[in-house]
């Protein structure tokens, strides 16, 4: 897979980093996310925030007791995905779990390290 590497002074990495942090990326999967949110706005990538937002309507929708893996939030779109986008929703997935604790919860982890979540 082809990878672009980027320099960054101490100051503007350290904006990357808390903002990755925030939402739950690792400072390259952050610059990642970034960038094709940029060419998405341009016409040039399929639509990650897109994909977020349905990820996110399709978890509110889980009935109270369900266990559910990222994968199971998207099953038309998840066979089409690339990696980086599987794994930019999972990012986003394990931190909307972790920042909504009276919701959702970790429940387990599968052979393979999948992560199982339930909904409260």
């Amino acid at each position: 897979m082809p990878r672009i590497y980027s320099n960054y002074s101490q100051s503007d990495f350290d904006i990357v980093a808390s903002l990755a942090q925030e939402l739950g990326f690792t400072a390259s999967a952050f610059q990642h996310y970034c960038v094709m949110l940029y060419a998405d706005n341009r016409g040039n990538v399929s639509p990650l925030n897109t994909l977020i937002q349905a990820m996110l309507t399709n978890l509110s929708q889980r009935k109270s007791g369900d266990t559910f893996i990222v994968s199971s939030l998207l099953p038309d779109e998840w066979p089409s995905l690339s990696r980086s986008d599987k794994m930019s929703l999972a990012k986003q997935l394990s931190h909307h779990v972790k920042t909504h604790p009276l919701e959702y919860e970790q429940h387990s982890v599968a052979k393979g390290k999948t992560t199982i979540y339930k909904k409260k």
